[in-house]
């Protein structure tokens, strides 16, 4: 502002030889205008800062709305890793107790059936030899009576001396009874009695009551030996089959839980993997996001700012265009008498108007219309013509004229240089506006092929996941029905067994009842029907083969259904758990899928509504082409005629005003004369 008055003051200094007035006017008017073209220029350049700030804001917006889905999306899947990590470790730490548990129970269980071994070992034996001495001793006295040897010979002989010896450590076995070891007491005493004397008396081998003989008495202690062996190995058997089911049972289950421990273990693995990915992308996700907002927070404040200074220097200029514009015009319309009073051409008398030269003045203004070709100047040039030759006072009469001309031409060239800077102002801006909209919609459309590619993306995985979610239904329902198929053949052979099992049993009881009863009943003397115990033992002894079949079948059925059953709830809690999983991520995905075309919808409302922008730019576009460019001169060319001319103009004035100068000079002498 102050180089432009500085040029204001010296150019007004400079001019004082001529018109003051004029000058300080035309200073004015080109201050105005470079005022005006300054504010445009700086126009376009906030209107390109503006847009740049509108333009930000919205990539910005979209950038800290997908930031933060990506954030709720991220803190999902750490709070269902976290409750998965949590499941699996309560998990992990009721397998790793069961399996401890389990581990001593069969150690304990080992550790008892070996005592059990040993102790029917140790019984085995004792009853072996005891069964051994009996046969044996039964065998020499039947020998030896076949021979028609008396009884008590027969036990004189050194063979049965031997056996005699044999069964004293008979007495001493638990396993005989009390009146066995008396009767074999006594016939042992009486054979130690004979051995110092003679053969003992018959007597001492007949029992206190009469009732048997000592062939009966060695007869019924091998049949209760026998029949203790038999017990005790089915006792042993009954054990070592009980151990061998609660062995199997208890490393099957040990088995399962290590198994079933390793897979929670990898699935911890897993989940604490998947933690702590999701918590680093989190992390960076939520400091991205963070710097984003601020980003964004300062953007909008250093946008508001411009925006308000953009509103002072806009007040500002507008001020000073309305401060020219009120000095032009106090100027003119107060200044307009004075300066005609001190610069206008003073009168000169008839005596001397002959005297100045008005043909410089002629041929300058035709020289001027020729060259220009304009049909006004050279009219103007026949009125100077007639106004010498026949107007009083020629002198003012040509000024008047001259400067009529002058006023009229340089508002024509203002009016033809406001159309110019108007048409090149507009189409300048137009043309902007045309790429600003054309820009806007490139961007509109990239958001929304970007969108709708990712929602074909999220569609397409939304309907994996509901594949594979109808997967696992089926696969749930066909578990389960094969799960009840096999539950009802369990029950089937659950029940079949168990009643093979009772009958079994219940048969056992019957025959062991009747071919025990009566054991040590002296048979009578009479022909009669004995016992078949032999058929009968055998017979037990495959009953109790199919007892202990039966027995094994139930519990490996029953096993099996447990594990079976376990496998199955196992198979269901995972396909729950892969269920939810998966259901989880395709509402989140169908969430995201929702906010993307809502944002497409925005943006193609948005595009279409920058399109029509655009429209109406290209129609206003195509009437300025109309109006600025179908000339059939150009302005340059218009622009530069008009300027010949009106500089032709100013030296016909300058040429009169400098012989008013002269006249003035040539009075002044005379007065001071």
């Amino acid at each position: 502002m102050r180089v432009a008055v500085s040029a204001v003051v010296f150019a007004v200094a400079s001019a004082a030889q001529s018109n003051p007035i004029s000058k300080v006017l035309e200073l004015l008017h080109g201050l105005r205008e470079k005022v005006v073209t300054e504010g445009e220029a700086e126009q376009v350049g906030y209107e390109k800062f503006a847009k740049w700030c509108k333009d930000e804001s919205t990539q910005k917006k979209f950038e800290i709305e997908d930031g933060r889905n990506q954030v709720d999306s991220l803190t999902a899947t750490i709070e269902k890793a976290t409750a998965s990590i949590q499941e699996l470790d309560s998990k992990i730490e009721k397998l790793t107790a069961a399996v401890n548990q389990n581990e001593a129970d069969l150690s304990a269980a080992t550790e008892v059936r070996h005592k059990e071994h040993e102790d029917y070992l140790a019984n085995d034996k004792e009853l072996v030899e005891a069964i051994d001495t009996l046969q044996r001793a039964i065998a020499v006295l039947e020998k030896a009576l076949k021979k028609g040897s008396s009884l008590i010979q027969a036990v004189a002989t050194p063979e049965m001396q031997g056996v005699m010896r044999s069964l004293s450590v008979i007495i001493d076995a638990a396993s005989v009874g009390s009146e066995s070891k008396k009767k074999l007491a006594a016939l042992l005493q009486a054979q130690d009695e004979d051995s110092m004397t003679q053969a003992p008396e018959a007597a001492a081998y007949e029992t206190h009551d009469g009732s048997s003989s000592i062939l009966d008495l060695l007869g019924d202690m091998l049949d209760k030996a026998e029949g203790q062996k038999a017990d005790a190995d089915k006792a042993e058997m009954t054990s070592r089959f009980e151990f061998e089911k609660v062995k199997q049972s208890l490393t099957n289950q040990i088995a399962f839980d290590n198994k079933q421990l390793d897979a929670s273990r990898k699935g911890l693995a897993q989940q604490r993997e998947v933690k702590a990915t999701s918590e680093g992308d989190l992390e960076a996700t939520t400091k991205e996001l963070n710097e984003d907002i601020k980003y964004d927070g300062e953007t909008h404040d250093d946008c508001e700012t411009r925006a308000e200074e953009w509103d002072v220097s806009m007040k500002e200029r507008a001020q000073e265009i309305e401060a020219l514009d009120t000095a032009t015009k106090i100027i003119k319309e107060k200044t307009g008498g004075a300066e005609g009073q001190a610069y206008g051409l003073l009168q000169v008398t008839a005596g001397t108007r002959a005297s100045h030269d008005y043909a410089g003045v002629l041929a300058q203004i035709s020289s001027t219309g020729k060259t220009a070709g304009d049909k006004q100047l050279s009219a103007l040039a026949v009125r100077v013509k007639a106004a010498l030759a026949g107007t009083a006072d020629p002198f003012g009469k040509v000024k008047g004229l001259i400067a009529e001309m002058i006023d009229r031409l340089e508002a024509k060239a203002a009016d033809e240089a406001a159309q110019h800077e108007f048409c090149t102002t507009e189409t300048a801006k137009s043309t902007e506006k045309k790429e600003d909209k054309e820009s806007d919609i490139e961007s509109l459309s990239a958001k929304i092929n970007k969108a709708e590619s990712r929602v074909t993306q999220l569609k397409e995985q939304v309907a994996n996941l509901q594949g594979e979610l109808a997967d696992i239904a089926g696969t749930d329902n066909e578990m389960t029905q094969i799960r009840q198929a096999e539950h009802a053949a369990f029950e089937t052979a659950e029940k079949d067994y168990s009643d093979g099992v009772e009958g079994v049993q219940m048969a056992l009881k019957v025959l062991r009842d009747y071919y025990a009863e009566g054991s040590f009943i002296q048979a009578p003397a009479t022909s009669t029907h004995s016992k078949s115990s032999s058929a009968g033992g055998s017979i037990i002894s495959i009953l109790e083969v199919a007892e202990s079949d039966f027995s094994k079948m139930l519990t490996e059925a029953r096993e099996a259904e447990a594990e079976a059953q376990e496998k199955y709830d196992q198979m269901m809690e995972e396909n729950k758990l892969e269920s939810t999983t998966k259901k989880g991520g395709a509402k989140y995905k169908t969430q995201e899928i929702g906010q993307l075309e809502k944002a497409i919808a925005e943006n193609k409302e948005s595009r279409d509504g920058v399109s029509e922008e655009l429209d109406a730019v290209l129609e206003y576009l195509s009437k300025l082409n109309d109006q600025c460019i179908a000339k059939p001169e150009p302005y340059e060319e218009r622009k530069r005629r008009r300027e010949a001319e009106l500089e032709g103009l100013k030296n016909a004035l300058q040429i009169l005003e400098g012989e008013a100068i002269g006249f003035l000079a040539v009075r002044a002498v005379h007065k001071h004369a």
